[in-house]
């Protein structure tokens, strides 16, 4: 039994007959496994997190502070918008400019890499709507009698 498991080890980008060539165009994706280098997984691993696609939703309209982004998204704590903000940072995607003053202001912007996500937040949108007519599943309804 323990020579079935042999095959795999060190050969994550074996050739595979039927790699789809539009799912699959180089050898970073023809992995048997989530692998950190695959140009899926990296794009995922940048829009990952609560509330990540919606604070990347808001800068790509440009600069914001802290306090308008709070009222873009106000049922975001200040807490978990502020977590958010520093993962995009770490992740490359959002730069951080902090402006002398009392208050200090803090401006978010998206860097390049930011930017590029863009396509892949419209397709994301496009395709969620799509499966939702395909599945039937609706989003939830909001509560009409607050309005």
């Amino acid at each position: 039994m323990a020579s079935e498991h042999t095959g795999d080890v060190g050969h994550q980008t074996e050739s595979h007959a039927s790699w789809d060539p539009e799912l699959v165009p180089g050898p970073c994706g023809r992995t048997r496994r989530p692998e950190p280098g695959c140009p899926v997984e990296v794009a995922l691993a940048a829009v990952s997190g609560r509330w990540a696609t919606l604070v990347l939703r808001e800068l790509m309209g440009g600069p914001r502070g802290f306090t308008e982004l709070r009222g873009l998204l106000p049922e975001v704590s200040a807490k978990v918008l502020s977590e958010r903000l520093r993962a995009l940072e770490e992740r490359g995607l959002v730069a951080v400019e902090r402006r002398r003053g009392f208050p200090v202001r803090t401006e978010y912007t998206l860097t390049g890499a930011g930017l590029a996500l863009r396509p892949l937040l419209v397709q994301l949108y496009a395709t969620g709507e799509a499966l939702q007519r395909l599945t039937g599943a609706l989003p939830a309804e909001r509560d009409q009698s607050a309005h």
